[in-house]
């Protein structure tokens, strides 16, 4: 290159930033904040939306038609006879050079045609041309619309060939109004070529060779652009240049901002933060800032292909200086949750936000739907999720999930102030203060930390399994990986991460790493066995054996034990000591802890392989004190001594060997007894959850009693007494009587001393009554006489709250009487302890006779909510039944004491001393209020209620007024009607039903028939008069029978027939008034009557008549 070519490139080249040191800098602390300088750095002047340069290629795009004067028709893709033809018909393309234009093929070395000498014969190729330069580059580059349309006009025919370049320069303004340059690269096949473009801090590198041959791609840039062509590395690069020109006027011309001082400020906070000159930094260390639109997480994975606005112009000037300062770039999708009290006024709304007040809605409500808002604010998290980090490869998920984020952490500090939420939550209003709001915000954010710092973030967020993950293995361990090791080990507990551990122990050749890693691989001995046999090729043998011990260890099930055992003899062949190996069996059984069922085959072979000595030394302590073994130990204990009932008494070594099972056998069951009532603790749901173990649940009664059947049982096959006595014993007080049942079931027709002193030891600590140990009270009578049974009654038994136990005990103790009368042996003094036993039962028992049975209630509730009539008994009373039980059964047994006696009970009356026994009861009471309010005389007019807003105290009481009457369940007495006024309030119209007023009617036309009846004679003079008729007027006076005049009923004058009390009442679920049977006087009248025929009687003028019929219905 010459020294004016070196010169004019020095020109032309893009000047290198030159980072002074600032006053901040200088200095070797900084006490500002962060969050405020990232604040003040990303909110710049960023408000340009644009881009400094358009890239995008087109496969569909039309053939120009390409026609040079002197050469007609170009094809496309350009071959390479065309392009030496083009280049034979072109210039070598000058530059500028201040104020001259000048040809240097060192610094420019490209062919061009002027475009006089270019036409396309394609008519849509100008269509196409306007299209992507008014549209497509205009939109990219953030131009603003135009007024009057643009030109895009052609510049030259560019040809490059193998060599050609152009270094880094800015175009001049070659045409009035230009302010960009658009270049069409038309479909030729090439290779280098790449446009580097710089401007303000940014840069990009543009490479359109790949499939060049059949595609065609456009490239645009402002004229102050930066910009370099590499040089053609092979073919030809074919090219149109035109110019865009604006001409809309009074319109500034389009240009890049200066974003200069902008970008300075956002490089020194950044050189700061890297410098570690902040004080104050969040956890986990990383910033977010909020974004101006919303993104899904489908968007987020595009990277920054999907931002939108301001959004992508800050990011597109961010990564450049991020990304040379160490710091990673993330989107990812953020959210804000705050809770407190609703600003609700003391009303109530519903979870959708339904703003009302009550319980029922109107249609007056339905224009009071509005938004409950938060009053205060208690408590309120973020967390931040989907975090994608953009890379030149594309964007990439880093795998975070979602995780809190630090409220120092987002920039602004108060992002969310006076934003709306998303959604929200409402618990509704709670009486006695203003109910609980949740509100929810979802944004989008920008996050940034330092690239040092990942490792620290990924420990932080998803704990040092996730780093150990992405973690790559080396030769040497670095800090930060041995660091990470470390914590994985710590609270290792899956295969996965054990298996990715050994691999780092095996490449650091680190033993003390495998040997603590090694116990938690996967189940299989193919894993064990792989892992052996890569750990051989880098440790010893003698250096992995504490982490082989420490495998077998780990293993919860025996069999699984033993066979890695196994498998680790059948690997090491000869190389495996023997003494060793001895020494990790006995370590297998003498750490085990599962007590599984699963492993009772597994201690039974052991046992027969090795001797029971193993299992009576070595497993069987340690675990006889674990709770929650009892079913192990029961398991074990049938197993073991059914295959003692195989062995032989025919060789004595069989013999010795036979009783040694049966002494494991009773082991078992001695531990099996002590943890009779125990139960297997639960555990966390999952190994990694720290927390602690929750309470099992207690055993239930059932439960409890089969494992008192098993174990007595146990202790009969093996001919164990002291095993009866100890689950005797064991079983506590309370469950006594359940082991003597147990026995009973064991034992032939006499029992053995030491079940009757186990009997009388059960009957002098019985407490507890129950119907299900009356066979068992009944065997042991049979046992050690009846008169233990009675001074268990009449001093153990309480005397309430027992009647069905003392009548099941005297009638079972009857049963057993009858039969034993018809032994023999059996003596009379036998006879009459039974009977004195039976007797003291019922005299204990009759006392009792009214407890247990319950009373159902005359009305459920007050009258006004739920007023119902009382359930009607089908069959005989309760009470009734037990007392013909007693007499019954003391009529079966021949001993009317217990009778006379409960006779006694029945006729006394007992005196009503207590205020209690002599005021109304409440459920008469509530029968009266009830009647008393709904069959009252109506009022004369209806009572709207005052007028006053819906919103306000009526629509109140109107809607609990419906609430209380729906309540009440007495639709058969009121109608309701809500008279719909216009505006409000609305009318609720109460009436009694016709059925109710015809009660009331009744009444009134009783007194009136009373009156008449006194008016025409008294009782004796009725009876004279009517000697056949008096009861019929008596009961028409009552109302329970229609009064016959010969053929004909007495009616109104309308001919309706007369309402009877008993219709009347039927309907309204009431009940019909009574009469004496004395004298009318003492009895409701039904109405008037009519003069009638009898007996003579004295004369006298009849009262007048005011009624125009007597009606006694």
């Amino acid at each position: 290159m010459s020294v004016e070519a070196m010169a004019t490139a020095q020109e032309l080249e893009v000047p290198q930033t030159v980072q002074t040191p600032t006053e901040d800098d200088s200095e070797e602390e900084y006490d500002g904040d962060l969050n405020n300088d990232l604040h003040d750095a990303l909110s710049g002047d960023f408000k340009f939306t644009g881009n400094f340069y358009h890239r995008s290629t087109d496969a569909n795009a039309p053939n120009p038609g390409l026609t040079v004067e002197g050469l007609g028709l170009i094809g496309l893709p350009l071959s390479e006879r065309d392009a030496k033809l083009l280049i034979s018909r072109a210039a070598q393309a000058p530059f500028g050079k201040g104020d001259q234009t000048v040809i240097d093929t060192d610094v420019r070395d490209t062919w061009e045609i002027e475009p006089a000498n270019v036409s396309f014969a394609n008519p849509k190729w100008k269509e196409f041309i306007d299209q992507t330069a008014f549209k497509t580059v205009w939109a990219t580059l953030g131009v603003a619309p135009y007024t009057t349309m643009p030109r895009c006009e052609l510049y030259k025919l560019l040809l490059y060939q193998e060599g050609s370049h152009f270094l880094p320069h800015q175009d001049t303004e070659k045409a009035n109004g230009m302010f960009a340059t658009i270049v069409v690269v038309l479909p030729s096949a090439f290779e280098g070529g790449q446009l580097h473009v710089s401007h303000g801090g940014r840069s990009a590198v543009i490479d359109v060779a790949q499939n060049s041959a059949w595609n065609t791609s456009i490239l645009a840039w402002y004229t102050d652009v930066m910009h370099e062509v590499k040089p053609i590395t092979s073919g030809y690069r074919l090219a149109l240049s035109y110019n865009l020109i604006h001409t809309s006027p009074n319109t500034p011309q389009p240009s890049l901002p200066n974003e200069e001082g902008v970008m300075d400020d956002l490089r020194q906070t950044l050189e700061r933060w890297d410098r570690d000159m902040y004080d104050e930094m969040p956890d986990p260390p990383l910033y977010a800032y909020m974004l101006s639109h919303q993104y899904s997480q489908n968007d987020l994975n595009r990277g920054a292909a999907a931002l939108k606005g301001r959004d992508a112009h800050l990011v597109a000037h961010l990564r450049p200086v991020a990304e040379e300062l160490g710091f990673s770039v993330c989107l990812a999708n953020l959210k804000r949750t705050e809770s407190g009290c609703a600003d609700d006024c003391g009303y109530n709304y519903n979870k959708r936000g339904r703003y009302g007040r009550g319980w029922y809605d109107s249609d007056e409500d339905e224009d009071e739907d509005e938004h409950v808002t938060m009053l205060e604010v208690e408590d309120s998290s973020m967390e931040l999720s989907n975090v994608v980090r953009l890379e030149e490869n594309g964007p990439k998920n880093m795998g975070l999930g979602t995780f809190a984020l630090d409220s120092e952490a987002l920039v602004p500090r108060n992002a969310f102030e006076d934003l709306e939420p998303d959604d929200q939550e409402y618990e509704g209003y709670m009486g006695n203060g203003a109910g609980g709001l949740e509100q929810w915000y979802n944004r989008s954010a920008l996050v940034l930390f330092r690239k040092e710092d990942e490792t620290d973030i990924i420990m932080s967020v998803s704990g040092p399994a996730a780093v150990l993950r992405n973690l790559e293995v080396t030769d040497t361990p670095t800090p930060t990986a041995q660091q990470v090791v470390n914590s994985v080990l710590a609270k290792l507990s899956d295969a996965a991460t054990a298996a990715t551990i050994i691999r780092h122990a095996l490449a650091w050749k680190q033993n003390d790493v495998w040997n603590k890693a090694i116990p938690y691989i996967g189940p299989s001995l193919e894993a064990v066995s792989s892992e052996i046999t890569r750990a051989l090729d880098v440790f010893d043998l003698d250096s992995i054996k504490p982490g082989l011990a420490q495998l077998v260890k780990k293993r919860a099930g025996l069999q699984q034990r033993l066979e890695v055992v196994k498998a680790i003899v059948a690997y090491l062949g000869n190389a495996a000591d023997s003494d060793w190996v001895e020494e990790l069996t006995k370590e297998a059984l003498s750490t085990y802890k599962a007590a599984s069922v699963a492993d009772v085959g597994t201690l039974v072979r052991i046992a027969q392989e090795r001797g029971v000595g193993t299992l009576q030394t070595v497993v069987l302590p340690k675990l006889a004190a674990q709770a929650g073994t009892y079913e192990f130990h029961v398991t074990l204990a049938k197993a073991l001594n059914q295959h003692a009932k195989q062995l032989t008494d025919s060789d004595p070594k069989t013999i010795q060997n036979k009783g040694e099972f049966e002494g494991v056998v009773r082991q078992c069951i001695r531990a099996a007894i002590a943890q009779w009532d125990s139960v297997v603790q639960a555990t966390a749901p999952h190994a990694n959850h720290y927390m602690l173990a929750r309470p099992a649940p207690a055993l239930s009664p059932t439960v409890k009693t089969e494992r008192i059947n098993n174990l007595v049982q146990l202790s009969f096959e093996v001919q164990d007494t002291e095993l009866c006595v100890a689950v005797f014993n064991g079983a506590g007080v309370q469950h006594r009587m359940e082991v003597m049942t147990a026995i009973r079931g064991q034992i032939g027709c006499a029992s053995p001393e030491w079940v009757k002193e186990l009997g009388r030891t059960s009957l002098s600590s019985y407490s507890t009554p129950a119907v299900s140990d009356v066979p068992t009270l009944s065997w042991i009578s049979q046992e050690l006489g009846a008169e233990g049974i009675r001074n268990l009654v009449v001093q153990k038994v309480p005397k309430s709250g027992t009647y069905a136990f003392l009548i099941a005990l005297a009638k079972s103790l009857h049963e057993r009487r009858s039969l034993l009368s018809r032994v023999p042996e059996t003596t009379d003094q036998t006879k009459t302890e039974f009977a004195g036993a039976i007797s003291q039962c019922l005299l204990s028992a009759v006392p009792q006779w009214e407890q247990g049975i319950p009373t159902p209630p005359v009305h459920g509730g007050y009258p006004y909510h739920g007023y119902r009539a009382a359930p009607v008994d089908t069959g005989p009373a309760l009470k009734v039944q037990r007392i013909i039980e007693i007499v019954e059964f003391c009529f079966t047994i021949g001993d009317l004491k217990p009778c006379s006696r409960l006779f006694t009970l029945l006729l006394e009356i007992p005196a009503n001393v207590k205020v209690d026994d002599r005021t109304l009861s409440l459920s008469t009471l509530r029968e009266f209020s009830a009647q008393s309010l709904w069959l009252s005389p109506p009022p004369s007019q209806h009572a709207p209620l005052a007028a006053a807003s819906a919103s306000g105290p009526v629509q109140a009481r109107r809607t609990h007024l419906e609430r209380e009457i729906a309540q009440a369940r007495i639709p058969h007495l009121i109608s309701t009607e809500t008279v719909r006024n216009r505006g409000s309030p609305y009318t609720l119209v109460v009436s009694k039903r016709p059925e109710v007023m015809g009660g009331l009617n009744w009444k009134e036309a009783q007194t009136k028939a009373v009156a008449f009846i006194r008016s025409v004679a008294d009782d004796k003079g009725l009876k004279e008069l009517m000697p056949d008729r008096y009861e019929d007027v008596l009961r028409a006076v009552a109302g329970s029978k229609v009064f016959v005049v010969g053929a004909m009923t007495v009616a109104d004058p309308d001919g309706i027939a007369p309402t009877t009390p008993a219709a009347a009442t039927a309907a309204s679920g009431t009940t019909a008034p009574s009469a004496s049977s004395s004298t009318v006087a003492s009895a409701p009248a039904a109405g008037a009557s009519a003069p009638v025929a009898g007996a003579k009687r004295k004369q006298r003028d009849p009262p007048k008549n005011t009624i125009a019929f007597i009606d006694l219905t």
